[in-house]
Protein backbone atom coordinates (compact mmCIF):
# COMPACT_ATOMS: atom_id res chain seq x y z
CA UNK A 1 0.00 0.00 0.00
CA UNK A 2 1.66 3.57 -1.10
CA UNK A 3 2.26 6.21 1.84
CA UNK A 4 -0.72 7.54 0.63
CA UNK A 5 -3.13 5.28 0.67
CA UNK A 6 -2.00 4.30 3.74
CA UNK A 7 -2.53 7.83 5.02
CA UNK A 8 -6.32 8.53 3.76
CA UNK A 9 -7.06 5.19 5.52
CA UNK A 10 -5.74 5.73 8.60
CA UNK A 11 -7.50 9.25 8.49
CA UNK A 12 -10.85 7.47 7.12
CA UNK A 13 -11.14 5.62 10.48
CA UNK A 14 -9.65 7.96 12.58
CA UNK A 15 -12.80 10.30 11.21
CA UNK A 16 -15.18 7.45 11.84
CA UNK A 17 -13.49 6.52 15.79
CA UNK A 18 -14.01 10.51 16.38
CA UNK A 19 -17.60 10.59 15.04
CA UNK A 20 -18.76 7.61 16.90
CA UNK A 21 -16.93 9.05 20.21
CA UNK A 22 -18.76 12.17 19.64
CA UNK A 23 -21.83 10.61 18.66
CA UNK A 24 -22.02 8.14 21.41
CA UNK A 25 -22.71 9.97 25.11
CA UNK A 26 -20.23 9.77 27.37
CA UNK A 27 -20.79 7.82 30.36
CA UNK A 28 -21.30 10.20 33.62
CA UNK A 29 -18.73 10.03 36.85
CA UNK A 30 -19.18 8.41 39.83
CA UNK A 31 -20.22 10.85 42.21
CA UNK A 32 -18.16 10.13 45.62
CA UNK A 33 -21.28 10.35 48.49
CA UNK A 34 -20.29 10.08 52.07
CA UNK A 35 -23.51 8.56 54.26
CA UNK A 36 -23.34 8.21 57.88
CA UNK A 37 -25.23 5.49 59.09
CA UNK A 38 -26.45 4.52 62.71
CA UNK A 39 -24.87 1.19 64.25
CA UNK A 40 -28.13 -0.92 64.35
CA UNK A 41 -31.48 -0.55 62.20
CA UNK A 42 -31.62 3.40 60.67
CA UNK A 43 -29.50 3.03 57.88
CA UNK A 44 -31.07 0.19 56.83
CA UNK A 45 -32.53 1.78 53.38
CA UNK A 46 -28.79 3.07 52.51
CA UNK A 47 -27.40 -0.73 53.02
CA UNK A 48 -29.58 -2.26 50.88
CA UNK A 49 -29.44 0.26 48.05
CA UNK A 50 -25.89 -0.15 48.46
CA UNK A 51 -25.55 -3.85 48.84
CA UNK A 52 -28.03 -4.07 45.84
CA UNK A 53 -25.75 -2.03 43.72
CA UNK A 54 -29.15 0.58 43.42
CA UNK A 55 -26.54 3.63 44.11
CA UNK A 56 -24.29 2.19 41.35
CA UNK A 57 -26.96 2.23 39.05
CA UNK A 58 -27.50 5.65 39.72
CA UNK A 59 -23.87 6.80 39.35
CA UNK A 60 -23.13 7.10 42.96
CA UNK A 61 -20.17 5.96 44.57
CA UNK A 62 -21.19 5.13 48.39
CA UNK A 63 -18.57 5.35 50.93
CA UNK A 64 -19.99 4.17 54.27
CA UNK A 65 -19.75 5.77 58.26
CA UNK A 66 -20.97 4.05 60.85
CA UNK A 67 -21.89 6.15 64.29
CA UNK A 68 -23.31 4.83 67.52
CA UNK A 69 -26.41 6.43 67.05
CA UNK A 70 -28.48 8.56 64.31
CA UNK A 71 -27.65 11.76 66.64
CA UNK A 72 -24.03 10.93 65.72
CA UNK A 73 -24.42 10.99 61.67
CA UNK A 74 -26.32 14.49 61.18
CA UNK A 75 -23.43 15.71 63.59
CA UNK A 76 -21.02 14.70 61.29
CA UNK A 77 -23.20 16.16 58.45
CA UNK A 78 -22.85 19.37 60.60
CA UNK A 79 -19.33 18.79 61.13
CA UNK A 80 -18.76 18.12 57.34
CA UNK A 81 -17.60 14.74 57.51
CA UNK A 82 -20.73 13.11 55.77
CA UNK A 83 -23.08 14.19 53.40
CA UNK A 84 -26.11 12.15 54.31
CA UNK A 85 -26.80 11.36 57.96
CA UNK A 86 -30.15 9.55 59.70
CA UNK A 87 -32.77 10.81 62.55
CA UNK A 88 -35.62 10.11 64.61
CA UNK A 89 -37.08 13.10 64.91
CA UNK A 90 -36.89 15.44 68.16
CA UNK A 91 -33.06 15.35 68.42
CA UNK A 92 -33.32 16.60 64.60
CA UNK A 93 -35.29 19.47 64.94
CA UNK A 94 -33.12 21.48 67.40
CA UNK A 95 -30.38 20.91 65.10
CA UNK A 96 -32.77 22.34 62.49
CA UNK A 97 -31.74 25.93 64.56
CA UNK A 98 -28.26 25.92 62.52
CA UNK A 99 -29.52 26.50 59.15
CA UNK A 100 -27.33 24.31 57.80
CA UNK A 101 -29.36 21.65 57.47
CA UNK A 102 -31.90 20.27 54.85
CA UNK A 103 -34.65 17.54 54.70
CA UNK A 104 -35.10 15.78 51.26
CA UNK A 105 -37.11 13.15 52.69
CA UNK A 106 -38.79 10.92 55.70
CA UNK A 107 -37.55 7.59 55.29
CA UNK A 108 -39.94 5.77 57.85
CA UNK A 109 -42.42 6.23 60.76
CA UNK A 110 -41.81 3.79 63.31
CA UNK A 111 -44.26 2.01 65.35
CA UNK A 112 -45.52 3.52 67.94
CA UNK A 113 -44.84 1.65 71.70
CA UNK A 114 -41.64 3.41 72.98
CA UNK A 115 -43.04 5.20 75.63
CA UNK A 116 -45.29 3.27 78.36
CA UNK A 117 -47.19 4.62 80.70
CA UNK A 118 -47.02 3.40 84.43
CA UNK A 119 -49.66 4.29 87.22
CA UNK A 120 -50.05 3.69 90.74
CA UNK A 121 -52.42 0.84 91.27
CA UNK A 122 -55.35 2.60 92.31
CA UNK A 123 -55.55 4.09 89.00
CA UNK A 124 -58.95 3.81 86.78
CA UNK A 125 -59.46 6.09 84.11
CA UNK A 126 -57.26 8.93 82.72
CA UNK A 127 -59.37 11.58 84.65
CA UNK A 128 -57.25 10.15 87.81
CA UNK A 129 -54.12 11.65 86.87
CA UNK A 130 -55.74 14.93 88.51
CA UNK A 131 -53.75 16.62 90.86
CA UNK A 132 -51.35 13.95 90.84
CA UNK A 133 -47.45 14.17 90.30
CA UNK A 134 -46.38 13.17 87.04
CA UNK A 135 -42.83 12.77 86.09
CA UNK A 136 -41.37 14.04 82.62
CA UNK A 137 -37.79 14.37 81.06
CA UNK A 138 -37.87 18.18 80.09
CA UNK A 139 -37.73 19.32 76.77
CA UNK A 140 -37.77 15.53 75.44
CA UNK A 141 -39.89 13.40 73.48
CA UNK A 142 -41.17 11.91 77.48
CA UNK A 143 -42.52 15.25 77.99
CA UNK A 144 -44.03 15.97 74.60
CA UNK A 145 -46.00 12.03 74.88
CA UNK A 146 -46.62 13.10 78.66
CA UNK A 147 -48.60 16.23 77.49
CA UNK A 148 -50.06 15.11 74.52
CA UNK A 149 -52.00 12.41 76.37
CA UNK A 150 -53.01 14.66 79.10
CA UNK A 151 -54.37 17.02 76.59
CA UNK A 152 -56.44 14.40 74.87
CA UNK A 153 -58.34 13.17 77.83
CA UNK A 154 -59.12 17.24 78.57
CA UNK A 155 -56.69 17.40 80.81
CA UNK A 156 -54.43 20.59 81.39
CA UNK A 157 -50.89 19.86 81.83
CA UNK A 158 -50.11 23.17 83.65
CA UNK A 159 -53.17 23.33 85.88
CA UNK A 160 -54.93 19.95 86.57
CA UNK A 161 -51.49 18.15 87.46
CA UNK A 162 -48.46 18.28 88.80
CA UNK A 163 -45.51 18.09 86.25
CA UNK A 164 -41.98 17.17 87.88
CA UNK A 165 -39.05 17.81 86.01
CA UNK A 166 -36.56 15.87 86.49
CA UNK A 167 -32.97 15.09 84.07
CA UNK A 168 -32.55 11.45 83.55
CA UNK A 169 -34.55 8.16 83.46
CA UNK A 170 -32.26 7.37 86.20
CA UNK A 171 -33.27 9.87 88.50
CA UNK A 172 -37.54 9.34 86.96
CA UNK A 173 -36.61 5.61 88.64
CA UNK A 174 -35.62 6.84 91.48
CA UNK A 175 -38.75 9.06 92.28
CA UNK A 176 -40.95 6.46 91.50
CA UNK A 177 -39.21 3.75 93.92
CA UNK A 178 -39.09 6.59 96.21
CA UNK A 179 -42.78 6.69 96.38
CA UNK A 180 -42.80 10.35 95.13
CA UNK A 181 -44.00 10.30 91.81
CA UNK A 182 -48.04 8.62 90.56
CA UNK A 183 -47.60 8.08 87.19
CA UNK A 184 -44.65 8.50 84.75
CA UNK A 185 -44.33 7.50 80.85
CA UNK A 186 -41.22 5.03 80.98
CA UNK A 187 -38.83 3.90 78.36
CA UNK A 188 -35.50 1.71 77.63
CA UNK A 189 -33.81 0.03 80.25
CA UNK A 190 -36.44 1.76 82.71
CA UNK A 191 -39.17 -0.37 82.13
CA UNK A 192 -37.37 -3.68 83.41
CA UNK A 193 -36.61 -1.61 86.49
CA UNK A 194 -40.29 -0.73 87.15
CA UNK A 195 -42.03 -3.02 86.17
CA UNK A 196 -40.76 -5.55 89.25
CA UNK A 197 -42.16 -2.53 91.47
CA UNK A 198 -45.46 -3.83 92.99
CA UNK A 199 -46.68 -0.75 93.45
CA UNK A 200 -46.72 0.83 90.17
CA UNK A 201 -48.36 -1.16 87.16
CA UNK A 202 -48.09 -0.70 83.48
CA UNK A 203 -51.56 0.88 81.52
CA UNK A 204 -50.31 1.87 77.82
CA UNK A 205 -47.83 2.43 75.69
CA UNK A 206 -48.20 5.87 73.53
CA UNK A 207 -49.91 4.20 70.45
CA UNK A 208 -52.62 5.69 72.83
CA UNK A 209 -51.34 9.14 72.12
CA UNK A 210 -52.22 10.61 68.47
CA UNK A 211 -49.03 11.23 67.14
CA UNK A 212 -46.44 9.98 64.88
CA UNK A 213 -43.10 9.19 65.03
CA UNK A 214 -40.68 9.91 62.08
CA UNK A 215 -37.00 9.04 60.71
CA UNK A 216 -35.56 11.60 58.37
CA UNK A 217 -32.71 11.83 56.00
CA UNK A 218 -30.70 14.62 56.38
CA UNK A 219 -28.17 16.44 53.96
CA UNK A 220 -26.45 19.55 54.27
CA UNK A 221 -27.98 22.61 52.80
CA UNK A 222 -24.37 23.55 50.88
CA UNK A 223 -24.38 19.90 49.28
CA UNK A 224 -28.16 19.81 48.26
CA UNK A 225 -27.31 23.24 46.45
CA UNK A 226 -24.09 22.20 44.96
CA UNK A 227 -25.29 18.45 44.31
CA UNK A 228 -28.75 18.60 43.81
CA UNK A 229 -28.80 15.81 40.80
CA UNK A 230 -26.75 13.01 43.05
CA UNK A 231 -29.15 14.11 45.70
CA UNK A 232 -31.81 13.21 43.24
CA UNK A 233 -30.48 9.92 41.94
CA UNK A 234 -29.52 8.84 45.45
CA UNK A 235 -33.84 8.98 47.04
CA UNK A 236 -34.31 7.11 43.54
CA UNK A 237 -31.74 4.51 45.19
CA UNK A 238 -33.36 4.52 48.14
CA UNK A 239 -37.08 4.67 46.82
CA UNK A 240 -36.04 1.24 45.18
CA UNK A 241 -34.69 -0.14 48.23
CA UNK A 242 -37.72 0.73 50.45
CA UNK A 243 -39.42 -1.84 47.97
CA UNK A 244 -37.03 -4.83 48.74
CA UNK A 245 -37.72 -3.84 52.55
CA UNK A 246 -41.38 -3.94 52.09
CA UNK A 247 -41.47 -7.62 49.69
CA UNK A 248 -38.61 -8.84 51.21
CA UNK A 249 -38.02 -8.54 54.25
CA UNK A 250 -35.39 -11.31 55.09
CA UNK A 251 -33.18 -10.20 52.33
CA UNK A 252 -33.19 -6.58 53.75
CA UNK A 253 -32.24 -7.86 57.51
CA UNK A 254 -29.53 -10.15 56.43
CA UNK A 255 -28.00 -6.83 54.32
CA UNK A 256 -28.37 -5.55 57.81
CA UNK A 257 -27.31 -7.89 59.76
CA UNK A 258 -24.06 -8.36 57.93
CA UNK A 259 -23.73 -4.72 57.84
CA UNK A 260 -23.80 -4.43 61.47
CA UNK A 261 -22.28 -7.99 62.23
CA UNK A 262 -25.38 -8.28 64.09
CA UNK A 263 -28.16 -11.33 63.85
CA UNK A 264 -30.49 -11.41 60.77
CA UNK A 265 -32.95 -13.03 63.16
CA UNK A 266 -33.24 -10.57 65.69
CA UNK A 267 -32.67 -7.44 63.36
CA UNK A 268 -35.48 -8.52 61.33
CA UNK A 269 -38.78 -7.36 63.50
CA UNK A 270 -36.99 -4.55 64.31
CA UNK A 271 -36.79 -3.16 60.79
CA UNK A 272 -40.30 -4.16 60.16
CA UNK A 273 -41.45 -2.08 62.68
CA UNK A 274 -39.81 0.81 61.03
CA UNK A 275 -42.17 1.30 58.13
CA UNK A 276 -39.68 2.51 56.11
CA UNK A 277 -40.51 4.53 52.65
CA UNK A 278 -39.75 7.23 51.31
CA UNK A 279 -42.39 10.28 52.12
CA UNK A 280 -43.52 13.43 52.83
CA UNK A 281 -46.84 11.84 54.25
CA UNK A 282 -49.32 14.26 55.48
CA UNK A 283 -49.98 12.94 59.51
CA UNK A 284 -46.28 11.92 59.79
CA UNK A 285 -45.56 16.06 58.65
CA UNK A 286 -48.31 16.83 60.99
CA UNK A 287 -47.03 15.14 63.96
CA UNK A 288 -43.58 16.33 63.35
CA UNK A 289 -44.83 19.93 62.89
CA UNK A 290 -46.52 19.70 66.56
CA UNK A 291 -43.50 18.79 67.84
CA UNK A 292 -40.98 21.90 66.86
CA UNK A 293 -44.37 23.80 68.52
CA UNK A 294 -43.99 22.20 71.67
CA UNK A 295 -39.62 22.54 71.32
CA UNK A 296 -40.20 26.23 70.86
CA UNK A 297 -43.24 26.08 73.28
CA UNK A 298 -40.63 24.74 76.40
CA UNK A 299 -38.07 27.23 75.11
CA UNK A 300 -35.67 24.22 73.81
CA UNK A 301 -35.98 26.13 70.11
CA UNK A 302 -34.96 29.54 70.76
CA UNK A 303 -35.58 31.34 68.56
CA UNK A 304 -37.31 29.69 66.59
CA UNK A 305 -36.85 29.04 63.02
CA UNK A 306 -38.40 28.84 59.43
CA UNK A 307 -39.73 25.17 59.83
CA UNK A 308 -40.97 24.96 56.28
CA UNK A 309 -37.48 25.78 54.81
CA UNK A 310 -36.00 23.26 56.42
CA UNK A 311 -37.52 20.60 54.14
CA UNK A 312 -36.94 20.23 50.44
CA UNK A 313 -39.97 18.72 48.68
CA UNK A 314 -39.50 19.08 45.38
CA UNK A 315 -36.07 16.51 45.79
CA UNK A 316 -38.61 14.10 46.65
CA UNK A 317 -41.37 14.69 43.99
CA UNK A 318 -38.62 14.68 41.20
CA UNK A 319 -37.01 11.15 42.38
CA UNK A 320 -40.60 9.26 43.72
CA UNK A 321 -42.76 10.97 42.21
CA UNK A 322 -45.36 7.96 43.82
CA UNK A 323 -44.39 9.27 46.45
CA UNK A 324 -46.74 10.51 49.46
CA UNK A 325 -46.01 14.01 49.64
CA UNK A 326 -47.78 17.00 50.94
CA UNK A 327 -47.95 19.96 48.72
CA UNK A 328 -46.70 22.51 50.76
CA UNK A 329 -45.37 23.25 54.31
CA UNK A 330 -46.84 25.92 56.41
Amino acid sequence: MSRFSFQNVMGLALGAALAVAVAAPAAAADAKARFAVDGFVLGTLIRVAEAKGYLAEENIEPVMLTFSYGVDTVDAVLAGQADFGVIIDMPLLSRLSSGKLSVPALIGTPNPGWHKLYVTQDYSTPDDLRGKKIAIAPGSAQEFVTRTHLRDNGINPDEDVELVGLGSLFEIIGAMKAGRIDAAWIWGQGVEQISGDDRYRFEADDSIVNQKTTALLVVSKDYLANNRDAVVATLRALDKAGAVVKNNIGEAADIVAKGIAGDATKVKPVIMGQNYALSFEESAMDSLKDKYDFLVDRGVIDPPYDYAAQFDLGVLKEAAPNAQTVDRLE
